[in-house]
């Protein structure tokens, strides 16, 4: 189980103590921006990128406004990519810490996202009825498109009851990773 903290924007803007330490590494799924605490080594960010390293940085200083951003040179950020995309330990991911901000609603949501088990997919209904918030599946379904935390925090795993298949970074991209967790289960 993936180890999930959370904090609310408020507590964010009055308890902003960490650095966060970020890389670009190779996934199976493409490049990736990762972020870390220096403190915890929690991931804060992980997301994948198809352009411009520049603009993605920019949007991870963008999600931790007050937190200062250093480069990780000790290699931290690629032990924790080996944890999360090693293909024969899945006992690996367990050891992965993350740290989500936003909303409480949004907190629950992504919460409620790590129990989804591998090789799994549901919908956004199901995730509304988890929260015990059965009406509210276009509220998750936002809440959804909000995280910053791809693959470890599994939104790849949800899908509209009609079957629509949305990904933040992209259907083929989303349809690789659920072929590949059909393997490492």
């Amino acid at each position: 189980m993936v180890l999930f903290r959370s904090i609310t924007v408020d507590e964010y803007k009055n308890e902003s103590t960490f650095q966060q330490l970020y890389a670009f590494h190779e996934t199976p799924f493409g490049k990736c921006l990762i972020a870390i605490t220096d403190t915890d080594e929690d991931v804060i960010y992980l997301e994948f990128v198809d352009g411009d390293e520049s603009e993605a940085l920019k949007i991870l200083k963008q999600k931790w406004p007050m937190t200062k951003t250093l480069k990780d040179t000790k290699n931290k950020t690629k032990n924790i990519i080996e944890k999360i995309f090693h293909p024969d330990n899945t006992s690996h991911l367990h050891s992965v810490g993350v740290l989500m901000k936003g909303t409480e609603f949004q907190i629950k949501v992504w919460r409620s996202l790590i129990s989804i088990p591998k090789g799994t997919i549901t919908t956004y209904e199901k995730i509304a009825q988890m929260i015990d918030n059965p009406k509210a599946a276009i509220a998750v379904g936002t809440a959804i498109s909000k995280n910053y935390i791809a693959y470890i925090v599994p939104c790849h795993r949800v899908k509209g009851k009609n079957g629509s298949n949305k990904y933040a970074w992209g259907t083929e991209r989303k349809e690789a990773i659920l072929e590949y967790e059909s393997q490492h289960v």
